[in-house]
């Protein structure tokens, strides 16, 4: 199950939720009440040695309530983006990057309906880039989405972090910082860009969407998560 961990960056200590095969989710003060919505994610991903993750399934976005969730056998609804998402492999390959690790993933915008997942626009090139909790600095990486409600269509737009942000730690306050960025992220000295956007057909007719939803599905190799946030652009 669950649980609450701790560990040390620059002097100070910090908590994270260990989700190791398991799922978060959390309602929206504001419900469904938006029509852009800005998620960011602090997290670390721990290692296997200096071995490649094989077939993850690392996913977060929005879903409609708490009780049948994205890792649910049969979801409400639900859209957001996967990490590691490509090719049948799921791979998240490890780089030692000179002392201070990271599992680099493609990724994908994804969306579930009942037990239909529907992976669109995989992408084979080192878009995300994941710290580890291990190295000579001990680091959290940031992570940033964006959704955007439309007719038929919805957009999602995702952020990459440098490859320079693989030696620095991001903190809450860099997270906050980024949520309310209007377009372009410049965080800790590192610049996201504008994103990438992805646009599909969507609609809330299986459920408004009004929940924060994290899923990871290796027991093995524990997820910490430092912060989970939303900030309402419109």
């Amino acid at each position: 199950m669950a649980s609450i961990g701790s560990r040390t960056f620059n002097l100070i200590g910090d908590k994270y939720l260990t989700l190791a095969n398991e799922e978060f989710v959390r309602t929206l003060a504001i419900g469904s009440d938006w029509n852009k919505l800005r998620l960011g994610l602090l997290l670390a991903l721990s290692t296997d040695g200096t071995n490649n993750l094989q077939g993850t399934d690392l996913v977060w976005g929005l879903c409609a309530g708490k009780t049948n969730p994205f890792g649910a056998a049969s979801t409400t609804n639900f859209l957001g983006m996967k990490f590691g998402a490509y090719d049948t492999t799921e791979v998240m390959t490890y780089n030692a990057n000179s002392g201070n690790p990271y599992f680099w993933t493609n990724r994908g915008m994804m969306k579930k309906v009942g037990a239909t997942r529907s992976l669109l626009f995989g992408a084979a090139l080192e878009f995300h880039r994941l710290a580890t909790n291990t190295g000579t600095l001990q680091r959290r990486s940031a992570h940033f989405m964006e959704i955007a409600k439309g007719s038929p269509n919805f957009t999602v737009t995702v952020w990459s972090m440098p490859l320079t942000g693989m030696a620095k730690d991001f903190t809450p306050a860099h997270l906050l910082e980024g949520l309310e960025q209007p377009s372009t992220i410049l965080v800790n000295g590192e610049a996201l860009g504008v994103g990438t956007p992805w646009t599909t057909a969507f609609d809330q007719v299986a459920g408004a969407l009004d929940t924060v939803d994290l899923y990871w599905n290796k027991a093995a190799f524990p997820l910490e998560v430092y912060a989970l946030a939303a900030y309402r652009l419109s």
